[in-house]
C-alpha cells in the first residue's frame, strides 16, 4: 500500500513539474473542410499505419481534399464525377444504404463514409452492402487512387526474430 501511495505522490510531483502527457497514438479523424451546398464527402478515417482522408467533391468534378498536413485542389475528370453524382443519386438517400457489421483490426482497420448534401451518411462503405453502396465505395476508392491518396505498395511486416524470408513457390503449368 506505501509502495501505491509512493507512487501517486511521484506521478503528481512529476506532473507539477510541467511532465507533458504524450499525445494519444492511432488514427486522427482528418479536419473538416467547407462543404458547398451540392458538394458530397468521401472520408477515410485512416488507421494507425495510414493516413486518413477528406475530400469534398463538387458535381462538376471541382474539389478539395486533406490528408495528414497536406491541403490542395484538383480536379477529377468530367466523367468521373459525372458516374460518382449518378451513383450518389441511386443511392439516395445515403443513410438507408443497408449495412453489415463487419470485423477490423484495431490497428490496422479504418473507415470509408461519404455524406451527400442534404441526401445523409452513408455507412461504412468498407462493409458489406448492396450494389448501389459497392459502387459508392469503388468510385470513392478511384477518387482517393487518382488523388494519389491510397498506397498501391503492400505492406511489408517484419519477420520473427531467426526466421527467414522464402520466396514464393515457382507455378507448375
Amino acid at each position: 500500500m506505501r509502495h501505491l501511495g509512493a507512487l501517486i505522490v511521484a506521478g503528481l510531483l512529476a506532473g507539477s513539474q510541467g511532465a507533458h502527457a504524450q499525445p494519444p497514438s492511432g488514427p486522427r479523424v482528418p479536419p473538416y473542410l467547407p462543404i458547398p451546398a451540392g458538394a458530397a464527402v468521401i472520408m477515410d478515417t485512416g488507421s494507425t499505419n495510414s493516413i486518413g482522408y477528406r475530400i469534398v467533391i463538387q458535381p462538376e468534378g471541382s474539389l478539395e481534399y486533406v490528408a495528414g498536413e497536406q491541403r490542395a485542389t484538383a480536379s477529377l475528370s468530367a466523367d468521373l464525377a459525372r458516374a460518382f453524382f449518378s451513383h450518389l443519386t441511386d443511392a439516395a438517400p445515403l443513410d438507408r444504404l443497408p449495412s453489415t457489421p463487419c470485423m477490423k483490426s484495431v490497428s490496422f482497420g479504418s473507415s470509408l463514409y461519404v455524406w451527400w448534401w442534404a441526401h445523409g451518411r452513408s455507412p461504412d462503405l468498407l462493409c458489406p452492402t448492396n450494389v448501389r453502396g459497392a459502387a459508392l465505395r469503388d468510385d470513392a476508392q478511384q477518387i482517393a487512387h487518382e488523388l494519389s491518396l491510397t498506397r498501391d505498395a503492400p505492406v511489408m511486416r517484419p519477420l520473427m526474430p531467426g526466421v527467414q524470408r522464402k520466396p514464393l513457390p515457382t507455378p507448375t503449368p
